[in-house]
């Protein structure tokens, strides 16, 4: 929805056109709404910096999101791996995705890199000689490699030689059997079909574990292994953000709070590694 001009003839934004705008409308989503407040605020205060009086609205925060994501077990991760392997296609569907699944699961586990990373990826961007991936456009605007295992290299040289004998209508590493791109939001079906074929049930109201709770699992599992090796999470939480590609710690940090909540025996553990830099004081 545009903002209304009110009949305003100079650039100014009022107390009344900026509260106006601020109002919470029926069934928005939160948000949606804290972000249109944000823009609004960047914009009065883009105004105010080049020396018009403008009205800078108050930052509105929305409620805290409380959703915890699935975290998946050893168990459950290889169940997935057999169901992307035993996919079937009963018609000749040259859409379909089927071709990509084995691949991709074991991609974003082994990675913990987005659906949207995964899918833009071209062919020259997954170097399987010195194995790794190179990403670009990511979420914090910026590109980034990441290192991939040999066991999951050697999966990729499998999709690529099947790859191979598509059509060569893309210049895309994921393809769909018509050799065109894969879009992100187009893998939705067929992991539905894997989350039932490896009886992985829905959560209540949620449909199913999503997508990126493969992330989560990725970040999670890599914390669990760290603190089993000994190692100060807090000094390795630079790296996996870097990695994960992360604009900030905070963003990481979830999933460091995430894992002392699932696993607060390995992180107790932990804690006595850095236990002597704040001893203990004792209180007369």
């Amino acid at each position: 929805m545009p903002l209304p001009l009110k009949g305003l003839g100079i650039i100014n934004i009022t107390k009344e056109l900026a509260e106006e705008w601020c109002d919470r409308r029926p069934d928005e989503a939160t948000d949606i709404w804290t972000h249109r407040n944000c823009f609004l605020r960047q914009l009065s205060i883009y105004l105010v910096n080049l020396g018009y009086d403008s009205y800078i609205p108050p930052r509105v925060f929305g409620k805290h999101d409380n959703f915890i994501p699935y975290i998946f077990s050893d168990e459950e991760i290889q169940a997935l791996f057999e169901a992307c392997d035993s996919l079937v296609l009963f018609d000749k569907h040259a859409r379909s995705e089927i071709i990509v699944m084995p691949a991709l699961i074991r991609m974003l586990f082994s990675t913990g890199i987005r659906v949207g990373e995964a899918a833009n990826l071209f062919n020259r961007d997954v170097d399987l000689d010195h194995n790794y991936l190179v990403l670009h456009n990511c979420k914090n605007g910026k590109d980034r490699m990441a290192p991939i295992s040999e066991s999951l290299a050697e999966t990729c040289r499998q999709y690529r030689k099947y790859r191979a004998l598509l059509p060569h209508n893309s210049d895309f590493f994921f393809v769909k059997l018509n050799g065109c791109r894969c879009p992100a939001n187009s893998f939705g079906l067929w992991w539905s079909k894997v989350l039932k074929i490896a009886d992985i049930k829905q959560r209540g109201k949620v449909l199913g574990p999503r997508l990126q709770d493969i992330r989560h699992t990725f970040c999670v599992k890599s914390m669990v292994q760290l603190a089993k090796e000994g190692k100060d999470l807090y000094y390795i939480l630079p790296i996996l953000s870097t990695y994960v590609g992360h604009q900030s710690l905070a963003a990481t940090d979830q999933y460091l709070r995430l894992t002392s909540e699932m696993y607060p025996e390995l992180l107790s553990q932990t804690d006595s590694i850095c236990s002597y830099i704040f001893p203990k004081l004792k209180y007369k």
